[in-house]
């Protein structure tokens, strides 16, 4: 008889959370170093990512079931408050860093990136247990809608997840450089 081994620990939950988006042009980055110039949000922001790997199924020569991966269908969605700096007074929009000129490039089919990073201190001191995430994304899809209570109005901003760069337990909270 095996033993039983005990995981997804009380002690071993996140008691924080700290994390940011922030967007880029992904034509405006600097050889040979591959840096470009970020554009962080500061105001809070809700963000959901759902995670899908399909799969075909077919039958094999033996007649049982079989199932081959069928790549990857990642998604976003995050909701940002919405502020006056976040839009360009000009029309089309040339500010980089609103919110304005982001749909303004989707609109005439040019890529933006969003990348959002997270890092989740844990309750147990012990090492290895933080856990650091951070998404590459294509956000190509907004929406809001307004409240006839008031309040403050959100945009709400959804598309694919490009890449996962980590997301992976560690000793502290510094984010990986690759």
């Amino acid at each position: 008889m095996v033993a039983p081994t005990n995981f997804n620990l009380q002690t071993l939950r996140g008691k924080a959370f700290q994390g940011f988006v922030q967007f880029q042009i992904p034509t405006d980055v600097t050889p040979p170093s591959g840096v470009g110039t970020w554009y962080r949000l500061k105001e809070r922001q809700t963000m959901q990512f759902s995670m899908n790997f399909p799969r075909a199924t077919h039958y094999s020569d033996d007649g049982t079931l079989a199932v081959d991966p069928a790549g990857q269908q990642h998604s976003f969605q995050m909701s940002i408050k919405l502020t006056s700096d976040m839009f360009d007074t000009a029309n089309p929009p040339t500010d980089k860093k609103t919110l304005s000129y982001w749909i303004h490039r989707n609109k005439i089919h040019e890529p933006i990136q969003a990348i959002f990073v997270t890092s989740l201190p844990t309750l147990d001191t012990a090492t290895n247990n933080d856990v650091n995430i951070k998404f590459v994304l294509d956000p190509n899809n907004f929406s809001t809608s307004l409240s006839a209570n008031g309040g403050s109005p959100e945009l709400s901003v959804s598309g694919a997840v490009i890449s996962i760069t980590s997301a992976l337990k560690s000793n502290g909270t510094d984010q990986p450089t690759s």
